[in-house]
């Protein structure tokens, strides 16, 4: 599988094995940065809890010197509106910086991989969602520019109300922004009844929706879906990989870290999504929930090399 939208796993998951077996403290290689939960946008969707906090400057500054060898992923709320943030990333170009957007402000030119979260291509629609009318055309240009020079994709969150139209977003999306990386289709988490899939909407979508859609996307797209949305508990308001073993260490945790816009360490950018601050490897009842089959897989393929290295 391609390595360039995550992080490349088949040599951390050596590196994860060699550094449990002689008892070293494994590299962080990557850290996740919640700088702020404020946002310019109020999506209908969004679940975040618009606490007023923003990540002060000399707090970041620390984070980005203490892990000056990471991937240093930035996301919110809404990165874009602190006032410094971008200025600072310019003006950093000895570090790797990934960053996690609505797009409405035009990124950084030296981002090293950029998201954005962008869910409709009916202009009406979208602005309405976002609450922000005029978003929809700004944002549309602030992509097909910032994807001429980064690796960029986009981050589509499933809902009730959009997930029909999936094949034809994903094909207006490769039409639409050429130099597109990916296209990542997310699922909605919340238990807002307009917006929750229902067993029907379920059976429909993998009988008929996801079929037309991955025959509309490219490689890359395609490997992204297999990895959420491979069977349908995937989608649905319950246990969706009870597969991850919660009695067994997060190995993947182990090598990163998440920073809150309050400067606070934990070790899990999922859970910290869920409101759970963990600040060990150890798991967590949502692991059944909010994970993803290949953060997953990652954790097997360490133990089992373990175990085989044992015997």
């Amino acid at each position: 599988m391609s390595s360039k939208y995550w992080d490349d796993f088949e040599r951390r998951i050596n590196e994860t094995v060699n550094h449990i077996e002689y008892g070293d403290a494994l590299p962080v290689r990557r850290v996740a940065v919640f700088s702020t939960n404020i946002c310019n946008f109020k999506c209908s969707y969004c679940n975040v809890i618009q606490e007023r906090g923003m990540i002060a400057k000399d707090e970041f500054t620390n984070i980005v010197d203490s892990h000056s060898d990471a991937i240093i992923h930035i996301t919110g709320g809404e990165p874009s509106i602190i006032p410094w943030l971008y200025d600072f990333i310019e003006s950093r170009l000895d570090i790797r910086f990934h960053l996690n957007t609505n797009g409405y402000i035009m990124p950084p030119r030296n981002i090293k991989r950029l998201k954005v979260s962008f869910d409709s291509m009916d202009q009406t629609y979208f602005d309405q969602i976002v609450s922000k009318p005029g978003s929809f055309e700004k944002v549309v240009n602030n992509i097909k520019e910032a994807s001429k020079h980064t690796i960029t994709s986009l981050t589509c969150t499933l809902t009730k109300e959009t997930y029909r139209d999936a094949p034809k977003f994903m094909s207006w999306c490769r039409d639409t922004f050429p130099d597109l990386y990916a296209v990542f289709f997310s699922v909605y988490k919340g238990v807002d009844p307009r917006f929750v899939f229902t067993d029907k909407d379920a059976e429909i979508f993998f009988s008929i929706v996801k079929p037309e859609l991955e025959a509309v996307m490219d490689k890359e797209s395609l490997e992204l879906i297999s990895e959420t949305i491979d069977e349908k508990r995937r989608i649905m308001q319950n246990i969706r990989f009870p597969e991850n073993k919660l009695d067994e260490p997060c190995y993947i945790s182990m090598s990163e870290r998440v920073y809150d816009f309050n400067g606070r360490q934990c070790h899990c950018s999922h859970l910290y999504r869920d409101n759970i601050f963990q600040i060990d490897p150890s798991k967590h009842m949502k692991c059944l929930y909010g994970c993803n089959r290949r953060l997953i897989k990652f954790n097997e393929d360490v133990k089992d090399r373990l175990i085989k290295n044992i015997s």
